[in-house]
């Protein structure tokens, strides 16, 4: 048989990254694995609810997708009545959102920038696990808080406090979009002035709490060149978990695939060169291959709830009126905490069309047909802004994808060869489109590396 078709077959069957990916396994996926792994979907063990605190921000990033900042405040009041809402649920058990099946719920605090209202999430988590008490709801102990920040109102002590009082079952990510000409060339403050100095006093200072474990990055085509230098800076400072992607707004094209190319190229041999056992998501050991089921690939289309300030509910914060506008997010608005969800036919509606979206009903047939497929993302809230349907796939990270499933290809192949402790990857790339993005001789070298992983690969695992 041929060694790389059988090479892939049994790839195919055993594809995971590291092999020490569980510690770093999102919170809800470690949920719904531990104990309730045979439900369907629907009946998700763990829950994400957003709360939209404020439409205000005290930063003006320039590729922020939240497109109608304003002075909206969530009030506690409307605070506690979407806890209430959540926690009728549970006990009413007839919703596929929160219900029995439900083990733990992550509190997600969102804005504008949520530190903006430190107050107010300290008094809705103190009412969500005053009440889960009270109702006898064996949520709390299973309960996270989790927000990003951008870290200019770290030190106020209202911020503080909230902190001090709930570090321990709080996951806080200081964004910070890599090196300071970086950052402070797109994450400018309402005077015109770069964030970086605060937000890296804020990192630093996370550290007590022992969240310097991770941290968040977004990149657009003007700030590949830096990748490589932001990621590295992150690790030499630590972090073990760089969430990191490019925006999917923009329309990508070959050459930015190649700098996109070239600087994972430098992160990824400092990684293997330095034996870290690190994740950086970017790194998808997923990638490379056909997509193996048709699901949506976004979740905001229904299986997370956005509360935005008035109570008002969204598919996500995609869709409110913060991101897209009254008249647009009106169409999609699920009701609220104060006259209730799902109570029109339209809003019955809107949330039946959200949820039988798939990855064919959306996509073009190159895209379905496209054999690197596996992991290539889009947001249904972006789709539903640029078209007026989630059902329709904007495809502008195209030559963006296929640079990654290179880069993610070539990390894993260097890391099985020189430390083993992953697969490696075929990446399935045609050699035409490859050679849109790399250079010939780039081209031979990656070839070379994945030729010599999978060789070993077959060896260890007797195929000849």
């Amino acid at each position: 048989m041929n060694l790389s078709t059988d090479t892939n077959l049994t790839l195919a069957g055993r594809r995971c990254g590291c092999l020490k990916s569980k510690r770093f396994e999102d919170y809800g996926n470690s949920v719904q694995r531990l104990y309730c792994r045979d439900l369907p979907e629907t009946r998700s063990a763990c829950r994400n609810v957003t709360f939209q605190v404020t439409s205000g921000c005290n930063l003006r990033c320039s590729y922020c997708y939240e497109h109608h900042k304003g002075a909206e405040r969530m009030t506690p009041e409307t605070g506690k009545r979407i806890v209430d809402y959540l926690l009728d649920l549970y006990e009413q058990n007839t919703s596929d959102f929160v219900n029995q099946d439900t083990k733990a719920v992550v509190l997600d605090f969102i804005g504008g920038e949520p530190l903006l209202e430190a107050p107010l999430i300290e008094r809705v988590c103190d009412y969500w696990f005053e009440q889960c008490w009270k109702r006898n709801i064996p949520l709390a102990p299973f309960t996270r808080i989790s927000f990003a920040t951008n870290g200019q109102l770290w030190f106020s002590p209202e911020a503080q406090h909230l902190f001090e009082k709930y570090h321990e079952m709080m996951s806080v990510t200081v964004s910070i979009d890599g090196v300071q000409e970086l950052h402070d060339m797109y994450r400018l403050d309402e005077h015109g002035n770069g964030s970086f100095a605060k937000a890296w006093e804020a990192f630093q200072d996370s550290k007590k709490y022992g969240w310097n474990g991770s941290t968040k990055m977004t990149f657009v085509p003007g700030s590949f060149k830096y990748i490589a230098d932001s990621i590295i800076m992150m690790l030499n400072e630590g972090c073990d978990s760089i969430a990191c992607n490019y925006a999917y707004e923009p329309l990508y094209n070959p050459s930015d695939g190649y700098v996109l190319y070239s600087q994972l190229k430098i992160a990824a041999n400092y990684i293997v060169n330095n034996k870290l056992d690190v994740l950086v998501t970017i790194f998808d050991s997923l990638l490379g291959g056909r997509a193996k089921d048709n699901h949506n690939f976004c979740g905001g289309t229904g299986s997370m709830l956005s509360f935005a300030p008035d109570g008002s509910a969204y598919p996500c914060i995609r869709y409110a009126p913060i991101s897209i506008g009254e008249e647009k997010s009106k169409k999609v608005r699920f009701g609220s905490v104060y006259d209730g969800l799902y109570t029109t036919d339209s809003q019955r509606k809107a949330k039946a069309e959200l949820d039988a979206i798939t990855l064919t009903s959306q996509s073009e047939q190159k895209c379905i047909d496209c054999p690197v497929s596996a992991g290539c993302g889009w947001c249904s809230g972006l789709n539903y802004e640029m078209y007026g349907t989630a059902n329709k796939r904007f495809t502008g990270i195209c030559w963006a994808h296929k640079a990654r499933v290179l880069a993610s290809a070539y990390y894993h192949n260097r890391r099985y060869i020189e430390i083993g402790d992953c697969l490696p990857i075929k990446a399935e790339l045609p050699k035409d489109d490859a050679l849109e993005i790399l250079p010939a001789a780039d081209y031979e070298e990656f070839l070379k590396i994945e030729r010599a992983a999978l060789l070993k690969f077959a060896d260890e695992n007797g195929i000849s």
